[in-house]
């Protein structure tokens, strides 16, 4: 949908201005340092001046083939405005109409592919447009404008300066709908289910509702930060943990010895977690990991047994009468091993969990809170609330099905009759500990006091 960026009668007011004032939208040649400086910076191969003016910034530059022109009131610039990496907007903003600002800075977001930079004065002009009122029709402070353009972008860089402030900034969209892609083929788990199931004949065993806690701890960077927290909760609360991924060997090089691991991923890198298992830890591998990850739990003589996985119809012919387990049954929903992991306690009774490393983000050097093997996620800007992380489409994706996973087993303890957690209306309670997006999500949708 096109979007109003300005009225009829105000492009012919601005159009006259340029025609009967020299000086009117002519002192954008200033920037051009600047544009070479965010070109490197951002590897920018394209450039708009988004508001040109004159053109005199197009100028500057000696006119290069990389940088193209928009200007509403500027006939042969008045075109549609070519979406490109770097947008430079300088001296424009304060001249938009108030009711179309957030149109304009929309407009902007739809254009600009990796950052753009913002002058904005924030006073009065001196001179005056034929109607009479001044050019600037929006006078505003340096934070009254970072407010703004924080809507719809995030802000990297900010500065003022006597009567102007500068932002550079990357965009803002809303994160629609992310689909997930299964690691491997639905044949590739199943035939790997059919290995396992021959090799490992224990089975993790349902159990029913209990008062006991666990904590389920990944290995998201917070990790670092927060682990010595569970020792206190092992002897307050009797709680068990369960490592997930990379926090297998990060617990236990500093004492801490899970009481399970989980694993659930079916390629064979990840056995890379488990290859140095522990006697005292008690393994519950998905029967489709790899059969590298299993023979080596087998071959070390560790306490071990499986689970399945339900991902697709597939999976059901683990479970049907001809199947390697017909007296089996499948765990569903979580898009992680961390999620995935507390459907396994869920079903071995417990309504309280307490979550670490769950974090869905990354801190300001690390991914992980140690070596991983997975390759590195591309990075996103992501904000909750008034908050940003750095994060991914998958941990996205994770931390939505997260929530979404929680509310299909509070449903589940509704329709057994369960009773509710005391002090609460849900039935199954979760502690976050740590501080990335999945953390300031449930804290936006739950009470604080509870975090």
């Amino acid at each position: 949908m096109e979007l109003q960026t300005i009225t009829p009668e105000y492009t012919d007011i601005n159009r006259l201005m340029h025609e009967r004032d020299g000086k009117y939208g002519a002192g954008s040649w200033r920037w051009g340092q600047k544009v070479m400086d965010l070109r490197d910076a951002y590897d920018a191969n394209t450039v708009l001046d988004y508001g040109c003016g004159k053109g005199n910034l197009f100028q500057s530059l000696a006119c290069p083939e990389w940088m193209s022109e928009y200007d509403p009131a500027i006939p042969g610039k008045n075109g549609k405005p070519k979406a490109s990496d770097l947008i430079i907007c300088t001296d424009v903003l304060e001249h938009i109409e108030p009711d179309l600002l957030e149109n304009v800075l929309e407009a902007i977001v739809r254009v600009t592919r990796k950052v753009a930079f913002f002058c904005i004065a924030t006073r009065k002009a001196r001179s005056t447009l034929p109607d009479g009122t001044n050019p600037h029709k929006i006078v505003e402070n340096a934070d009254w404008w970072a407010e703004k353009i924080g809507r719809h972008f995030f802000i990297v860089e900010r500065e003022k300066s006597t009567g102007e402030c500068h932002f550079v900034a990357v965009p803002v969209r809303q994160i629609g709908q992310i689909t997930s892609k299964s690691a491997v083929s639905e044949t590739t788990r199943y035939e790997q289910a059919l290995i396992n199931c021959k090799t490992v004949k224990e089975r993790v065993d349902a159990e029913p509702r209990h008062d006991g806690r666990v904590c389920i701890v990944a290995f998201g960077p917070s990790l670092k930060h927060t682990w010595h927290t569970l020792r206190h909760e092992r002897k307050a609360f009797g709680a068990k943990i369960v490592s997930v991924s990379g926090s297998h060997d990060f617990l236990i090089e500093r004492g801490i010895i899970p009481d399970y691991h989980i694993e659930v991923d079916p390629r064979e890198h990840k056995g890379f977690f488990t290859r140095n298992p522990h006697p005292d830890v008690t393994y519950w591998p998905a029967s489709c990991c790899h059969p590298t990850l299993i023979n080596n739990l087998v071959e070390s003589g560790c306490k071990l047994a499986l689970w399945h996985v339900y991902n697709s119809d597939t999976d059901r012919k683990i479970v049907d009468k001809n199947g390697p387990d017909p007296d089996g049954w499948l765990i569903c929903g979580g898009g992680s091993v961390g999620c995935r992991a507390v459907n396994v306690m869920y079903t071995r009774g417990y309504r309280t969990f307490s979550m670490y490393g769950m974090d869905c983000s990354f801190d300001e050097h690390d991914q992980h809170a140690g070596p991983h093997s997975g390759k590195k996620h591309i990075e996103w800007n992501v904000r909750s609330g008034d908050r940003w992380f750095r994060s991914s489409a998958n941990l996205v994706y994770t931390a939505r099905g997260f929530f979404q996973n929680l509310r299909v087993l509070n449903e589940a303890s509704a329709a057994n009759d369960e009773p509710f957690i005391e002090g609460t209306k849900d039935r199954v309670e979760m502690f976050f500990n740590g501080d990335g997006l999945l953390q300031s999500m449930a804290q936006r949708m739950n009470d604080p006091s509870r975090i």
